[in-house]
């Protein structure tokens, strides 16, 4: 079923720029907002932009990259983005916080 999407959230105060992509379904994007509201992110990186973002005033923006996708396209297309933005304290000039490149879970066949 093609109901996934990739998704990459923008800083506004660095000319939108990305700082994280992600893959997901319905409202998946915005449970990073809430995790960092809330204290419960696991991705310290990525709460600490987002928590710095708010407090100079602003909230994080969000652009679907593509929709409609199947769920191994959606991965597929989130490691390939993660890849040409590259990770900070991972790759050299990175931008992104993403922890992994490709998110996609084992495969337990």
């Amino acid at each position: 079923m093609a109901e996934y999407y990739v998704y990459l959230l923008l800083d506004p105060r660095k000319f939108y720029l990305p700082f994280y992509v992600g893959k997901g379904k319905g409202d998946r994007w915005q449970w990073h907002l809430r995790e960092s509201a809330a204290k419960r992110e696991t991705n310290l990186l990525k709460a600490r932009t987002i928590q710095n973002i708010r407090a100079a005033g602003f909230e994080p923006a969000v652009m679907f990259w593509a929709t409609g996708l199947a769920e191994d396209d959606a991965y597929a297309a989130e490691a390939d983005l993660i890849q040409r933005f590259g990770r900070r304290r991972y790759d050299p000039d990175g931008i992104l916080t993403n922890l992994c490149v490709d998110a996609r879970p084992p495969d337990r066949t």
